[in-house]
């Protein structure tokens, strides 16, 4: 049973693990909730290893065998040294493990281990460089402070202008209409919806009517794009400023607002490799991340 790694992509969202054998190939990949700590480690750490586990059924691994698999950890939220902690602390069946962010892991699979930037642009966005074994990160420090161009902060802009539409502050639209009968036409849900701090997902829920009635031409929604694409458009000047040649988009959000960024960033962008679980099993091969035993 030597040589068993389990690459895992934690994101706001979902976690995926993929665990591979030491010639890479797959012998299971499972699917679980927010792989992010920031939800709460508890509910994160849970996330992560039924989903491990879940692999580990998958490829007839049998528990005695867990400890021998190395993990490599891409998770969303783990940039700072806090969290990171806490990840390190959790008690766990398997082996040794290497963390690291989810874009990270997702700039690593992307450029197989060569140099590379990429963005993530799901529910929260980070961007990254990797030039010369070394990591640059622009962004990604959480929603609401950070995280431009992200599902969560596209559904921020959807609540807080239909929100204004309802009070009369700005104006109403189609699609600030559907919004607002979601909520009951009532700033008061708003307020209760607000007061129970709902988690990044459920604002990044709302992102995907903005690009349905964008494509209608609604006013307001085109104009929650045409901020978050000022942002993209940031975030990408500071990868290239730092020397990116090529970026890989990756993340919900990427492929519902490429055709919205200007075209200039064109001839930077190129088609992954591979995903952020093939990033994190080559952390976990190649030991890269914070460590523990």
């Amino acid at each position: 049973m030597s040589g068993l790694y389990i690459g895992v992509d934690g994101g706001g969202t979902f976690c995926r693990a993929r665990l591979v054998d030491s010639d890479g190939h797959i012998l299971g990949e499972a699917v679980g909730g927010s792989g992010n700590p920031r939800i709460g480690i508890e509910a994160a750490w849970q996330n992560i290893i039924n989903a491990c586990l879940e692999a580990c059924r998958q490829g007839n691994i049998p528990p005695e065998s867990y400890s021998k698999i190395t993990l490599g950890l891409g998770l969303a939220g783990a940039n700072q040294p806090l969290e990171q902690e806490l990840v390190i602390a959790q008690k766990s069946p398997f082996g040794q493990r290497y963390l690291l962010t989810d874009a990270h892991a997702a700039c690593l699979g992307a450029f197989n281990g060569e140099d590379g930037a990429l963005l993530i642009l799901g529910t929260g966005s980070c961007g990254v460089v990797y030039q010369n074994e070394r990591f640059s990160i622009v962004g990604g420090w959480g929603f609401p402070l950070s995280d431009q161009g992200s599902g969560a902060r596209i559904g921020l802009s959807a609540l807080e202008y239909s929100l204004a539409a309802l009070d009369g502050i700005s104006p109403s639209t189609p699609f600030t209409d559907s919004i607002n009968a979601e909520f009951s036409l009532s700033a008061e849900e708003y307020v209760l919806y607000q007061n129970r701090a709902p988690l990044p997902k459920e604002y990044g829920a709302f992102a995907v009517q903005v690009f349905q009635f964008a494509q209608q031409k609604d006013p307001i929604a085109l104009k929650i794009i045409q901020q978050q694409v000022e942002w993209v458009s940031q975030y990408l000047d500071a990868l290239i400023a730092k020397g990116a040649q090529q970026i890989v988009l990756v993340g919900g959000v990427s492929e519902a607002i490429l055709s919205y960024l200007p075209e200039r960033f064109s001839t930077y962008f190129c088609s992954p490799q591979g995903d952020a679980m093939a990033g994190a099993i080559l952390m976990a091969k190649a030991q890269i991340g914070r460590k523990a035993i």
